[in-house]
């Protein structure tokens, strides 16, 4: 009864404040000149060289308690530190939470219309999906360059 959608935005909202703060310390760009302003414009910042995982947006989709779905947009993320959020996302809400399911749904300019089933792993269904992901790729580093 004690966790209510509103303690549980706030939460989120405090995650990817702290991740925010992060990245813009990894980027190495200078926040006070027009270059930054117009890469935070287009959600260019990006971490320069390593750095650890980063949560660049998180919501809540779905709260059906003892349920919810959050959707979690990160760089560098492994499944174990997605599980390490969603534990600690228990945690500050005093009550516990476990991660059931992490699903990908991109990776990059990849989505999951991108992907290959299994049963087209064939040269040719392999060429044809390098082909069609070209212009993607294409466009994203004419972005990012």
């Amino acid at each position: 009864d004690h966790i209510t959608r509103e303690k549980l935005e706030r939460i989120l909202a405090v995650i990817q404040g702290t991740n925010h703060k992060a990245l813009l310390m990894y980027s190495n760009i200078d926040m006070k000149t027009q270059e930054a302003y117009e890469l935070a414009v287009k959600g260019l910042i990006r971490p320069m060289g390593k750095s650890p995982p980063i949560i660049t947006a998180i919501r809540c989709l779905q709260l059906a308690l003892p349920q919810f779905q959050l959707e979690i947009h990160c760089l560098h993320e492994t499944q174990q530190y997605l599980r390490k959020i969603v534990h600690e996302i228990g945690l500050e809400l005093k009550s516990s939470a476990t991660c059931t399911q992490v699903r990908r749904t991109c990776d990059g300019v990849f989505t999951l219309d991108d992907a290959l089933l299994r049963s087209h792993w064939n040269l040719q269904s392999i060429q044809k999906a390098i082909l069609d992901c070209q212009l993607k790729v294409k466009a994203e580093l004419e972005k990012t360059l």
